[in-house]
């Protein structure tokens, strides 16, 4: 379990990322990185707040984002914070409420701790995997849970980039209905909540992009496992994860069959 200390680092880092990526929501441009993905001015402002954040209290911890090159000596730490600081970039950039700012620590490779800020919801959330999961409503403490019932919705992506695998998940779950949303800090918010039971990437995702939300979620009793139905590892060489599954359903183990039957095996 993370020190007292930790929650309140990452809940204060998450924080003055959300007030500064909001307070510049309205005046951002965009630009497109080496992968053709877009960052503004917001996201890099996040960062920068998160960062200074993490410098002040836990100066000897790596840090692993986003928009930062990646710094190697990272494997060699035992406590790794995994941060986000906008997912969801696209919907930030035209205006919308559905991302996140998204901050884990991750202690020899297993998440301890994660937060995800939906300033533009009105939602702050925070996991401790094995412990719980609470939400911050009017500075007081609300707990999670997931909610309850196996209903038959899938969360996905909205990149087109990603459709021929929603495609193969789509094939092998028939019996699911989709809805689409980008971030997959607010669609792992969404399955909490119960507006959807499951969210399947089946290609390589970033950490950053999976760490928060994978927390939270488990902190919530949901269950977040790769393509094979195996635990997730962080602060790997390669600084992804070969496929994820995120579901609040007691039927874990039967959907990933299921997905493996439509040849949906560990990622490449």
């Amino acid at each position: 379990m993370p020190a007292v200390t930790d929650i309140v680092t990452a809940l204060a880092a998450a924080f003055a990322a959300a007030t500064q990526a909001s307070r510049l929501q309205a005046n951002v441009t965009r630009t497109d990185k080496a992968d053709g993905s877009p960052v503004t001015e917001g996201d890099l402002a996040a960062d920068a707040a998160i960062r200074s954040v993490l410098a002040r209290r836990c100066p000897g911890d790596a840090i692993l984002s986003e928009e930062q090159p990646d710094d190697r000596q990272r494997l060699t730490a035992k406590r790794v914070w995994i941060i986000d600081p906008i997912d969801g970039t696209k919907e930030y950039l035209v205006g919308r409420a559905d991302w996140a700012v998204q901050v884990a620590l991750a202690e020899d490779g297993v998440l301890t701790l994660g937060v995800l800020a939906m300033p533009g919801l009105g939602i702050t959330a925070v996991g401790i995997p094995g412990v719980g999961a609470w939400e911050i409503v009017d500075d007081r403490r609300k707990n999670l849970h997931c909610a309850s019932g196996n209903n038959d919705v899938m969360i996905a992506t909205t990149s087109p980039r990603n459709r021929p695998w929603l495609e193969k998940v789509q094939a092998a779950l028939p019996d699911f209905s989709t809805v689409l949303c980008h971030s997959i800090g607010v669609k792992t918010w969404h399955i909490i909540a119960g507006k959807a039971a499951l969210y399947v990437h089946a290609g390589p995702l970033a950490e950053w992009d999976a760490a928060a939300p994978a927390a939270l979620l488990l902190a919530a009793g949901g269950t977040a496992t790769d393509l094979a139905g195996n635990p997730l590892r962080f602060n790997t060489a390669s600084a992804l994860c070969p496929g994820v599954v995120f579901s609040r359903r007691a039927d874990h183990t039967v959907l990933i069959a299921r997905l493996k039957q439509g040849g949906l095996g560990m990622a490449e």
